[in-house]
């Protein structure tokens, strides 16, 4: 299951944003995300959790997921 994440705060950093994409996801179901689907652009390194270049997602858009 994925959540989708959207920040476009102009100076905040992109691990800062996937890591409260992180949190939400967590309060919301209750599991840690392992997996992050990411435009490109936003491709940072982030401890703990896999990230994903894909096409399809836009800048400032996240997917938090978690995958077994």
């Amino acid at each position: 299951m994925y959540l989708g994440w959207f920040d476009d705060t102009p100076k905040k950093p992109a691990q800062a944003k996937i890591a409260e994409a992180c949190a939400a996801y967590l309060a919301r179901f209750g599991v840690r995300p392992n997996v992050v689907l990411v435009n490109a652009a936003d491709l940072v390194a982030v401890e703990g959790v896999t990230l994903r270049a894909v096409g399809y997602i836009r800048v400032n858009n996240f997917w938090i997921g978690w995958e077994g």
